[in-house]
């Protein structure tokens, strides 16, 4: 009987857990499009490379996190994936996405030093905020879970002092390379 139960309960957790991580995917992967989109339409596409540089490596983040979230909640559900192979291209891509999210933050501060090299303060505005979400984006899912308000154990956690635990991508990376 006390076997049933705990099966019952570990079902009804995964089934909490999947509700939870599933519209993630989704979330990351309509703000890869929706948030350039606006973007562009808001200042009307007269941005220069001081923007374009910071957007992409945002638009790389959040594409790794959409990828890596849709993963999971299939990898969780059992479906047939090549999970360990997303794990190491997740992996790959690591370097690649630090290099640009530097270089994407380098732009934006170039802008505002020499305010020449942008096109007008909305070009400086934007490639300072794609810079800050690109390197939030890059600690977030590589190092530390910086995202606190969807789970309230990880909302009381922060609130009492106890720091930032290691990101979901962050665990699972290690995971694989240990049994690699």
């Amino acid at each position: 009987m006390k076997r049933k139960f705990d099966m019952m309960a570990n079902n009804r957790n995964r089934a909490d857990l999947l509700a939870r991580l599933e519209p993630y995917w989704k979330m990351e992967a309509a703000n890869a499009v929706c948030i350039p989109m606006v973007i562009l339409l808001l200042s009307e596409a007269r941005l220069g490379w001081i923007s374009l540089v910071p957007m992409a490596a945002m638009i790389l983040m959040l594409i790794i996190g959409a990828a890596y979230w849709r993963g999971k909640v299939r990898h969780l559900q059992g479906a047939s994936q090549d999970w360990d192979g997303l794990l190491d291209m997740i992996g790959r891509a690591r370097v690649p996405a630090l290099i640009l999210t530097i270089v994407g933050c380098a732009a934006a501060a170039a802008g505002w030093i020499d305010s020449s090299l942008a096109r007008g303060t909305a070009d400086r505005v934007t490639a300072a905020g794609c810079a800050i979400l690109a390197l939030l984006e890059y600690v977030n899912y590589y190092h530390r879970q910086l995202q606190h308000f969807d789970n309230r154990a990880d909302f009381k956690r922060m609130l009492a002092g106890k720091g930032f635990r290691r990101s979901w991508m962050a665990r699972d990376l290690a995971e694989r390379a240990r049994r690699a």
